[in-house]
């Protein structure tokens, strides 16, 4: 059987699926982690059996259980495939930006790009995943200061604060763009992403003016 669409009616996943039809492997398996990822983020890890993942994929249990020997190593390949994904996202908009009022921004946009895209993934990534497995908060942890070593970076380069404070300020502002992200699917996506990415950016480049030495001031159209 094909996984050929899906859909949420109410609270049912519905997946349309065409009999008779073998995937690859490789894509078997995409398959498998994208319905994983409706059904986690909708029903939480726990809630979300082996069972209702393949019965949504339309395809056994014994299918599912070749490309993953536990719900438990498919949690854990999620995880890393959409932290890879975000990770590779806002890494490609750092690096396309020409100065670091740019990497601000380009990032806060790449992130939120996600969120829209993903919103499912989001979920699983930073709100289920708080109170599951240690090892797989340890993950997410991980990529947490992953972002805000590179948002420490541009602290320090702006600003000029030594480590620990830089380090702070970044750890803070990657809290705040959680925080705001989880506001915004919350509330149906009151305004456009590339709006909330504008106004997340502005609003940290313009914190860092504070420590700033004399006559050094952000450009205020970058701000």
């Amino acid at each position: 059987m094909r996984c050929r669409a899906s859909e949420r009616k109410g609270s049912v996943l519905w997946v349309n699926v065409t009999v008779g039809t073998r995937l690859p492997a490789a894509e078997r398996r995409a398959q498998l982690l994208a319905v994983a990822c409706r059904l986690f983020a909708r029903d939480g890890y726990r809630g979300a059996s082996m069972e209702a993942i393949a019965e949504a994929a339309g395809v056994t249990k014994p299918v599912l259980y070749q490309h993953f020997s536990s719900k438990h190593a498919l949690y854990n390949d999620l995880l890393g495939s959409e932290l890879a994904r975000l990770e590779r996202a806002i890494t490609e908009a750092l690096a396309q930006a020409g100065d670091n009022a740019e990497r601000l921004r380009q990032g806060f946009g790449a992130y939120l790009d996600f969120v829209d895209v993903h919103s499912d993934a989001f979920r699983v990534l930073f709100t289920e995943v708080l109170g599951v497995d240690a090892s797989f908060q340890h993950r997410v942890s991980r990529f947490r200061e992953w972002v805000a070593g590179r948002i420490a970076a541009i602290i320090r380069a702006e600003a000029g604060l030594p480590e620990p404070r830089a380090e702070a300020l970044a750890a803070a502002i990657v809290g705040m763009a959680e925080g705001a992200a989880a506001w915004w699917l919350t509330e149906a996506r009151p305004l456009p992403a590339t709006e909330l990415a504008d106004e997340l950016a502005g609003l940290a480049w313009k914190g860092f003016a504070r420590f700033r030495p004399p006559g050094t001031e952000p450009d205020p159209d970058h701000a």
